[in-house]
Parts: C-alpha cells; sequence; structure tokens
C-alpha cells in the first residue's frame, strides 16, 4: 500500500497540464496509479469499474512483479482538505481520508457529534477534558470517512450506525507527515505495509 500526498495540488506542477475538463481528482488517481504499478503515465490503459455500491477501482490492471506481468485488480482512495490531495493505492481494499481542523468552535462541533457520532464515540468524547474536544472530534470524524470509503457504502451507510472504536477487522493507520488528520482504513493485508511519496 502507499500513500500519496500532493501539499498544494491547486499550485502543483502535474495540475498544470490538465486541459480540456479533465478531473484533478481523477488524473491524480492515474498518477498515483501508473507510479505505484511502475509505468509511465500514458501507456496505461485505465478501465474504471464500480462495485456494487458504487466506489470506483481499477479492473485487471498489469503489473511487473519480480520479472513477471500480473494482472489484477487495483484498489484507489481519494480525499482533499482545503490544498491538500491524497490518494491511497493498493492491490487491496482501501479507504483514505484527510482534514484539517476546520472548525473551533466546540458548540459546533457537539451539535455535529450529536447528530453523526454513535452513542458510543459521544460517550468517549464528552468524557475527554474540554481542550482535547475538538482535535478528537477531528480524528474520529476522518477515521469514519475513511472507513465508509473503505466499505464502498458511502454516507448510506449513516455515520452515527457504527462506532470506529469499537469495528472488527479494519485497521486505522494514521501516518503523522502533515497538519492534517490522515487516516487509512485497511484490511489485514494491508495493515503493515505502507510507504509514502510526495507529488508535487
Amino acid at each position: 500500500m502507499k500513500l500519496y500526498i500532493c501539499e498544494d495540488y491547486i499550485n502543483a506542477n502535474w495540475t498544470k497540464k490538465i486541459t480540456g475538463g479533465e478531473k484533478i481528482s481523477r488524473e491524480f488517481a492515474k498518477i498515483c496509479v501508473c507510479d505505484y504499478i511502475g509505468r509511465k503515465q500514458g501507456r496505461v490503459d485505465f478501465k474504471f469499474v464500480k462495485n456494487k455500491y458504487g466506489k470506483p477501482f481499477i479492473k485487471k490492471l498489469s503489473r511487473k512483479k519480480d520479472g513477471q506481468i500480473i494482472n489484477r485488480d487495483i484498489f484507489f482512495s481519494l480525499s482533499h482538505s482545503a490544498n491538500l490531495l491524497i490518494c491511497a493505492v493498493s492491490r487491496y481494499n482501501i479507504g483514505a481520508d484527510c482534514q484539517f481542523v476546520n472548525i473551533k468552535d466546540i458548540k459546533i462541533c457537539r451539535k455535529i457529534a450529536e447528530r453523526f457520532y454513535s452513542p458510543q464515540e459521544n460517550l468517549f468524547l464528552n468524557g475527554l477534558p474540554e481542550e482535547d474536544y475538538i482535535n478528537n472530534f477531528f480524528k474520529i470524524w476522518t477515521k469514519k470517512e475513511a472507513y465508509i470509503k473503505y466499505t464502498g457504502k458511502g454516507l448510506s451507510e449513516g455515520l452515527n450506525t457504527f462506532s470506529v472504536h469499537e469495528l472488527a477487522g479494519v485497521y486505522f493507520i494514521m501516518p503523522e507527515i502533515s497538519d492534517a488528520y490522515i487516516y487509512l482504513c485497511c484490511g489485514e493485508d494491508n495493515k503493515d505495509k505502507l510507504s509514502i511519496k510526495y507529488i508535487t
């Protein structure tokens, strides 16, 4: 599993090449997947398909490994917050989310948590000292977003129907690499295999 980070995608070199209505997120996914499989961009035919919930992935892409060509699905997950853009790419299912702390008012955070967080998560947050509430609020939010991207069900699952503290069979990885919270949600196959690359 590899995490690609563009810290300022609005002013990045690669976004200057995007023309004709191409979407920045789609182009970033292509750049990251090409790097992940070790192929030059423009020499790979991408077949974006969607699972039954509408989550996109790339069907049967060739990848060189130990001198052999392996055909397998490639999974990716995109997220952005302010000028930060990330993409996690893996041979196994993955969910990624990033979030800057963009709400400083604890009352607003509490109202959002009451509406969208599970009773267990609210119990946890309300037991914290006030100075720790907002940061932990954003940690939970980012984990929730990563999880629903991992499952592919999106917001149809309902953010308050699960607690990130009680999920079985998934792992949350938090690389400490920026001012934003970044969480990757993955299964057993991915949990110990993370590398990071910056894209400028």
